[in-house]
């Protein structure tokens, strides 16, 4: 793809991802759900106030106890073609995380959404037991991988250790739905509430996704693009256990990474003027 049609497609992605921005805003102050911008989103609002130049993606957070209202209100209130894709509504799905996407014409779902992960109790002081919780994780994500694979519902995943393709092809006759029971709880099992936060699903590995409470705080709303997004309270202290503490200074151009021109296939997108042709 040439550097102008690449930068037209990053430009109708960011007026997508815009657009799902200001319907989760809606619905989360509607329904009085707090969320945190994650990740490179919470970097781009405080230091480009809005998109990092580079990306295309928004991911947000909110506490666990808020995942059944979010899934409530958003099938209740959302217009098509913007939906939610969740493990209940597409049992196919193998993400840890509701993505807020568009219905689309070839895949059923658009890939281009923003990613709506949820915090559960930790305790970081229990490092053999998180650990477990992580390992277990892994291999139930490599496990439904496998399967929905195998079902040729997703890509296929053939792991090379010979050891793991025997137990993943043992295991595969469990239902969906149970692997998916089990993520959950693991997700949830512990049980003491305490300090901290931690984002399992999160692209950074457990120990980095570990938030305290009292640093994610009370959320705040920071302008975005031509709109805006909730960040933590303390989002300096956020930033540098993410990025260090010269989070402000943009990494060198070859350390600049996004997540690829991802087309859309939706029809209703022009058809409401959400696009212009």
């Amino acid at each position: 793809m040439s550097g102008d049609m690449e930068t037209m497609a990053k430009g109708k992605a960011r007026v997508l991802l815009l657009y799902l921005l200001k319907q989760l805003n809606g619905i989360c102050e509607k329904a009085n759900i707090p969320y945190y911008a994650s990740g490179g989103t919470c970097l781009g609002a405080v230091r480009h106030k809005g998109f990092i130049p580079w990306d295309d993606d928004i991911d947000v957070m909110m506490p666990r106890k808020y995942y059944d209202l979010f899934v409530e209100v958003c099938n209740k209130q959302l217009e098509e073609p913007v939906v939610i894709r969740t493990r209940e509504n597409d049992p196919f799905f193998c993400c840890e995380y509701i993505k807020l996407c568009f219905l689309d014409e070839k895949l059923g779902y658009s890939d281009l959404s923003i990613d709506v992960f949820f915090l559960d109790e930790t305790n970081p002081e229990r490092a053999f037991f998180r650990a477990c919780q992580n390992f277990l994780l892994l291999q139930l994500y490599y496990l439904k991988t496998y399967k929905v694979g195998k079902l040729g519902k997703g890509r296929r995943y053939q792991p090379k250790n010979p050891l793991r393709r025997i137990w993943l092809w043992a295991l595969s006759i469990l239902p969906l739905k149970t692997i998916d029971r089990w993520n959950k709880a693991i997700m949830m099992a512990e049980n003491s509430v305490g300090d901290y936060w931690v984002n399992w699903g999160s692209c950074y590995s457990y120990k980095k996704a570990t938030y305290s409470k009292s640093a994610l705080g009370i959320s705040q709303k920071v302008p975005f693009e031509d709109s805006y997004v909730y960040v933590a309270e303390h989002t300096e202290e956020i930033l540098v256990h993410l990025y260090g503490s010269k989070y402000m200074t943009p990494p060198p151009p070859e350390k600049r990474t996004d997540h690829g021109v991802r087309e859309i296939y939706c029809s209703m997108l022009y058809e409401k003027g959400i696009l212009s042709k």
